[in-house]
């Protein structure tokens, strides 16, 4: 062997002639890497006025008339006026003076960094760290404070940032390195708290909507109140109108405020289930119904239960696809600033026709919550807001009022609850309609809104013309209808 294994120094021979040229070549490579030096790893090409003693890492394709001829990761040291070539082992380590980092030789090639800057690639306590875990420690407790070297403002914020909004910046809580909770910035820039009890499959427990603040709580069984449905009826089981399935024209009601859309539909109920045939079906939904100025600008979300396909939802401007499935499925839609008053919303298959789904909810925010129906007479009264009958069975007493003469009867109406607006009538049957008194009773031949006075949303004044003069002025009247069920009058203030 005539060189050190490790530094590459040469030996003397015995009788060798000249011995202080071996010993003086081997001082020079103990000097360049003895506390080895480089004053950088990125210079593409030999400077041209280099410093006795001056080292380089060389990058990929050196350039100048000595380095070119050596490699990339090469030692460059320049000597007695000279570049030498020195091929480093793995192990060797070296400070970059331009990066202030200190630097080790890899068996593959590459010379890595070890620590010793103000930043590093990678850091471990007590753990190896890796390129996607670049910071790890292994310890019973983490402390970050505040700084009271400095000192600093007595402050501490820890930040976690992500590049876009559908990033995610989280932290994380495991068992067994399997994820059990979440909170954070997950998918959007809404604050989630997740949990898993599987580490798969994870469940929303908290929303809070970046803009309104407003707190969803997606799997917490709440009151009506405390979550409103913006739908009324969404689980279509008022149906004052008694329609029993089938085709609506445009505009025609079926189910309590629910109406066939501009295309018509098909649609019947199947207990709670609604099977939509063919078309799609709309519902107008009022802010100040429900203490709002307006929708515009704010997150909203559809969900309906078990959908057998995928759904068209539209509300206002903005459209969303709800995907098949079991259980509750959802879409969310951002409202636009022109979404203000009155919208209407609409849910149709979203291709062909055909599909099946059950209780519709509308609600404010990014998250979807349990369905949970209103109590039934509140549900009752919303939807007489908008739509109700009187009638349509045997001997049902309309009204109360007074013969204004021998063939006209006053009467007035108290509607069950204050209607949207003041209402318009509609009479179907009028001749199976009587008014009457102890003494007669007598069929109509007219029934109309009485045009002498003020109707309102509480209230209608009526007045009924009667088949025959048999009234007696002054006297107290009803109007029934008579024993064939078909006599109606209905008030509508729909949207």
């Amino acid at each position: 062997m005539s060189s050190s294994p490790r530094l590459g120094l040469s030996y003397l021979s015995p009788q060798q002639a000249q011995k202080h040229v071996t010993v003086n070549e081997s001082l020079r490579r103990i000097d360049a890497l003895a506390q080895l030096a480089v004053k950088s790893r990125s210079l593409g090409a030999q400077p041209p006025a280099p410093v006795e003693g001056e080292a380089y890492i060389l990058p990929a394709a050196p350039g100048g008339a000595q380095w070119s001829a050596m490699a990339q990761h090469d030692l460059a040291v320049f000597q007695d006026g000279a570049w030498a070539r020195i091929v480093p082992k793995t192990g060797w380590r070296a400070f970059i003076e331009d990066e202030a980092r200190l630097v080790v030789r890899s068996a593959a090639g590459p010379w890595s960094e070890i620590g010793g800057g103000e930043s590093a690639a990678k850091f471990g306590v007590n753990a190896t760290a890796d390129t996607t875990t670049r910071f790890q420690a292994k310890a019973e407790a983490s402390l970050f404070s505040h700084d009271d070297v400095t000192p600093g403002s007595g402050d501490h914020r820890l930040k976690v940032n992500k590049s876009a909004a559908a990033r995610t910046a989280s932290l994380v809580f495991q068992d067994a390195f399997s994820g059990r909770a979440e909170f954070g910035l997950t998918g959007d820039d809404d604050f989630h708290v997740k949990v898993s009890a599987d580490g798969s499959i994870w469940k929303e427990a908290i929303v809070v909507n970046r803009a309104t603040g407003a707190v969803s709580l997606p799997f917490t069984l709440q009151s009506a109140g405390s979550a409103p449905n913006l739908l009324v009826n969404g689980d279509f089981q008022i149906n004052q109108r008694g329609f029993g399935g089938g085709a609506l024209s445009a505009g025609a009601y079926g189910f309590d405020r629910w109406k066939a859309a501009s295309g018509g539909a098909n649609a019947t109920l199947s207990s709670y289930t609604l099977n939509l045939a063919s078309g799609e079906i709309e519902q107008v939904v009022e802010p100040g119904l429900f203490g709002l100025a307006s929708f515009a600008s704010l997150a909203v979300t559809v969900s309906v239960e078990a959908p057998g396909a995928d759904l068209t939802v539209t509300f206002g401007s903005q459209s969303g696809t709800i995907s098949s499935g079991a259980g509750r499925r959802s879409a969310t839609l951002t409202l636009g600033a022109g979404d203000a008053g009155n919208l209407p919303f609409k849910i149709r298959k979203a291709s062909g026709s055909g599909v099946a789904f059950g209780r519709v909810k509308l609600e404010i925010g990014a998250a979807a919550t349990a369905w949970a129906a209103r109590f039934s007479a509140e549900e009752v009264r919303l939807c007489k807001r908008y739509y109700y009958r009187l009638g349509a069975q045997a001997h049902f007493v309309l009204a109360l009022g007074f013969a204004f003469n021998s063939t006209t009867v006053e009467a007035r109406v108290e509607h069950p609850v204050e209607m949207r607006a003041n209402p318009a009538m509609t009479v179907s049957n009028v001749g199976n309609i009587q008014a009457g008194t102890a003494g007669y009773s007598q069929a109509l031949s007219a029934l109309v809104l009485h045009g002498g006075v003020t109707h309102s949303a509480k209230s209608a004044y009526l007045l009924a013309t009667l088949a025959s003069a048999v009234a007696t002025t002054g006297a107290g009247n009803r109007l029934q209808s008579d024993s064939t069920n078909s006599g109606l009058v209905e008030f509508g203030a729909e949207l």
